[in-house]
């Protein structure tokens, strides 16, 4: 993204193409849109939008770089509170959010990049924390980045099914089901060899 401005009416052009770039995502593929799109729905000229962005990969990266920082935010908050796995305050944050950019990405293709770099940051933020708790048990019989890897793929893939099939059950009812299906591998860790 070009450097971002801070005035009034860069903001409100930064606020209007994400609002109709994640609009279009809901409607068609991330391939079918084309910039002509972009201004037609967000109702700016073509100089506007190119003062501020490369290209509709730009707008799309600018998205994905912010929804993955409050991402992030919410990992570092959980990790704060010493929980292995944010589930709970990821869970809430899509159900409470009325981020439609977020929603989107999340339901597109084009989100892949995000839900990629939610994964790596999962795994950072769940690694120390698994090896905190093991510290205080024995040495597990199944390496620590592993068992990172697998917790965050599985808590990712039933986030991504919860977001595609529109959060039919609450935050706290998913964070239930995810620990009842977690545990296991977390406690297979400290089997025996």
């Amino acid at each position: 993204m070009k450097q971002q401005k801070a005035d009034r009416r860069s903001q409100r052009t930064y606020r209007l193409v994400s609002s109709a770039f994640a609009e279009l995502l809901g409607e068609k593929p991330y391939e079918e849109i084309l910039v002509q799109d972009i201004l037609d729905r967000a109702n700016i000229g073509r100089t506007t939008f190119y003062a501020h962005y490369f290209d509709k990969q730009d707008v799309l990266d600018s998205i994905t770089e912010q929804e993955l920082s409050m991402l992030t935010h919410q990992i570092a908050h959980a990790i704060a509170r010493q929980r292995v796995v944010p589930s709970l305050e990821l869970f809430e944050h899509a159900y409470h959010s009325q981020n439609q950019q977020f929603l989107a990405l999340m339901r597109s293709r084009a989100g892949e990049p995000l839900w990629e770099a939610l994964q790596t940051a999962l795994c950072r933020a769940i690694e120390p924390a698994l090896s905190t708790l093991c510290a205080e048990r024995r040495s597990p019989s199944i390496p620590v980045p592993v068992v990172s890897q697998y917790l965050a793929g599985a808590f990712l893939t039933l986030f991504k099914w919860w977001v595609e099939a529109s959060m039919p059950y609450p935050p706290e009812q998913m964070e239930s089901i995810f620990q009842q299906l977690a545990r296991p591998g977390v406690r297979a860790m400290f089997k025996e060899k």
